[in-house]
């Protein structure tokens, strides 16, 4: 009898069966990671966005103070006579500039010495530059040389630089001014002098002096014919809004053009228009469907996308908003923004160069934050990101003011009967100014603003008030505050030996009815309202209603706004839908490592199963093999016996 299992063992792929067993369980699962990926592409997508509208947000800094960019050049026909420059008050026009003069230090020499490093003498040096105090400097055994006595002088930082230079035949000590002009003039006195020290003073005394190589000057130019003076080669101000640079003395002329130049602007613009239209193009590339392959990008339909697209191209469109009644430009497309089918903006730049000659101020109200007030007694100084565009009424209670002093008593008509000494406090530093006796009123004032200028108290300014001497803080508010005692009772400057004591006050108003905070000039709006943290500058000493300040919002402000609420990082759409789209693909995320385990759990049962029906099957077989040799060896051995 034969018995065969080996049909049974062969006949079964276990390698293959488990393959496709393995297959049906990954179906589920690659279904849920092509879904992972879909919503990963989607991510991407609004990532995209996100970058792309934070680059447009970056490029609309440059046109939140644009107002502030200068749209005047100057130039000069001879460039190595004078340098010149203009801001945006300055007016255009053209200006002749001749007899130009330079300011100059005073410099002095000495006369010849033998040795730079040999003792001169003893004595004391008196300096005293301009109407300033006099300064002194003593000179005994440890730095009477001329080495010694120059280092003594800069050290002591009088206003003058002291150096000692060899001629070919002797050493001199020089001095020059450290400042210019012709007020900026120094003496130099010798007290207790021994030796040669006397024949350091000027101007020359009996024992001789120093030598004048070149006098304290002021700088001149005449402008249109004419002169205009400065103790410095910088002149300001007499050209309202132009600042010129003497390089060169010259007895010729030459002329200053002051001309309109609104390149800044329009850059600033052509900036913004560039940003823009690449984030149009971004959204549109999301949000794109190709009908030929019915595919679209991965923004399609967004409801929250298509909407801010809408509004961004809304915003150039839109007339401007807060802009003063009768405004010659009132929105983007006056001055040359225009919008294409695409939806990408155009820019024609010779619009807007014209727009910005004719009315500068209504075009800044097109793209940025801009101010403008119906009274001289009130600026615009700025507002903030709750301010509301509109037109306010300014009303001022109470004006702004300087820390004021004014002498008791007028100034004696022949001048001071003594010499006097004023004691000025501001803060934590203390000035003593030093008054000879029979100084005028004028010398007096030029004296205190010499001295307290040198000691660094530049906020307190004297000057002549009708024959009275004032002291006046140059800043208003009541954080300028000062004191001034003198020690003469009467007689003299009339501000008298008890301590008097000033304090300014601020401006206080409401604008709009809403409250305001006041520091010096500047009136802040805190109240509750449209006008919240408008600030104005309130000039003079005016009360009342001071006319009305109105505020456009421009480009900058409502796009900025916009991209705001877009990008905010708790609670705008961008970052709700990624938070949503994360939370989604997490949750497949878990899905798909369940299902993962499952399978593989799975196919590992299976393989044991099948392991161990294979273990079954080889034993059966082994035991078939068995028996058939078992019955074909009784077989043989029954044929073998019948056949002997």
């Amino acid at each position: 009898m034969s018995v065969s299992l080996s049909g049974l063992v062969s006949g079964i792929d276990v390698q293959s069966l488990i393959s496709n067993l393995s297959a049906a369980y990954q179906a589920p699962i690659t279904l849920l990671q092509n879904q992972q990926q879909s919503y990963q592409t989607t991510l991407s997508g609004w990532g995209t966005l996100q970058s792309s509208l934070s680059s447009l947000q970056s490029s609309l800094s440059a046109l939140q103070n644009i107002g502030n960019t200068n749209n005047r050049s100057a130039t000069v026909a001879n460039a190595s006579l004078v340098q010149a420059t203009a801001n945006a008050n300055a007016q255009l026009g053209s200006y002749s500039l001749s007899n130009i003069v330079l300011a100059q230090s005073q410099s002095l020499y000495s006369s010849a010495f033998a040795s730079a490093s040999s003792g001169i003498g003893t004595g004391t040096l008196q300096i005293q530059v301009g109407s300033g105090a006099t300064q002194n400097i003593v000179i005994n055994s440890n730095n009477d040389t001329l080495d010694g006595i120059a280092q003594a002088i800069n050290q002591a930082n009088v206003g003058v630089n002291a150096g000692v230079v060899y001629d070919g035949t002797g050493y001199r000590l020089t001095l020059t001014g450290k400042n210019t002009g012709a007020d900026q003039s120094f003496t130099v006195a010798v007290s207790g002098a021994t030796g040669s020290l006397g024949s350091l003073g000027y101007p020359s005394g009996s024992s001789g002096g120093m030598s004048l190589s070149q006098a304290a000057g002021n700088a001149a130019v005449s402008i249109n014919g004419l002169l205009v003076t400065s103790s410095t080669n910088t002149i300001s101000g007499a050209i309202p809004g132009v600042s010129l640079n003497l390089l060169q003395a010259s007895s010729g002329s030459t002329t200053l053009q002051v001309s309109a130049s609104n390149s800044g602007f329009v850059s600033a613009v052509q900036s913004f228009v560039t940003a823009f239209n690449k984030t149009m193009g971004t959204i549109n590339q999301l949000t794109a469907y190709n009908p030929q392959t019915g595919s679209g990008g991965p923004l399609l339909g967004n409801a929250a996308v298509n909407s801010l697209r809408t509004q961004l191209l809304n915003l150039i469109s839109n007339p401007g908003v807060g802009l003063s009644s009768g405004a010659s430009y009132n929105s983007l497309g006056s001055v040359g923004l225009g919008l294409t089918s695409g939806g990408t903006i155009t820019l024609n730049t010779g619009t807007l160069q014209t727009a910005l000659n004719t009315d500068y101020a209504d075009v800044v109200g097109l793209f940025g934050q801009s101010g403008q007030s119906s009274s001289s007694y009130v600026q615009f100084s700025g507002a903030s990101s709750a301010t509301q565009a509109g037109t306010y009424a300014i009303h001022v209670s109470q004006a702004a003011t300087q820390a004021t002093i004014t002498a008791s008593s007028p100034f004696p008509s022949g001048g001071l009967t003594q010499s006097e000494s004023l004691t000025f406090g501001s803060g934590s530093q203390s000035v003593v100014v030093a008054l000879a006796s029979g100084s005028s009123l004028a010398t007096v004032v030029n004296t205190i603003n010499a001295t307290l200028t040198q000691a660094g108290m530049t906020g307190i300014t004297a000057s002549d008030d009708h024959g009275v001497l004032q002291l006046q803080s140059l800043a208003y508010g009541s954080s300028q505050s000062f004191s001034v005692v003198s020690n003469v009772a009467s007689g003299g400057t009339g501000i008298g030996t008890s301590t008097l004591m000033a304090s300014g006050t601020d401006v206080q108003g409401t604008v709009n009815g809403q409250a305001c905070s006041g520091s010096g000039q500047l009136l802040t709006v805190t109240g509750p309202g449209n006008a919240l943290g408008l600030q104005v500058k309130v000039l003079g000493s005016s009360t009342g209603n001071l006319g009305t300040v109105s505020l456009s919002q421009g480009l900058y402000q409502q796009m900025n706004s916009l991209l705001n609420q877009a990008l905010n990082s708790q609670n705008g759409f961008i970052v709700a839908a990624q938070n949503g789209l994360n939370s989604t693909i997490n949750g497949l995320g878990a899905q798909i490592t369940t299902l993962q385990q499952s399978a593989s759990n799975q196919t590992a049962l299976l393989t044991q199963q099948f392991a161990a029906m294979q273990s079954q099957l080889s034993q059966l077989q082994s035991i078939g093999q068995y028996l058939n040799a078992f019955y074909s060896a009784g077989s043989s051995s029954s044929s073998n016996s019948n056949g002997g």
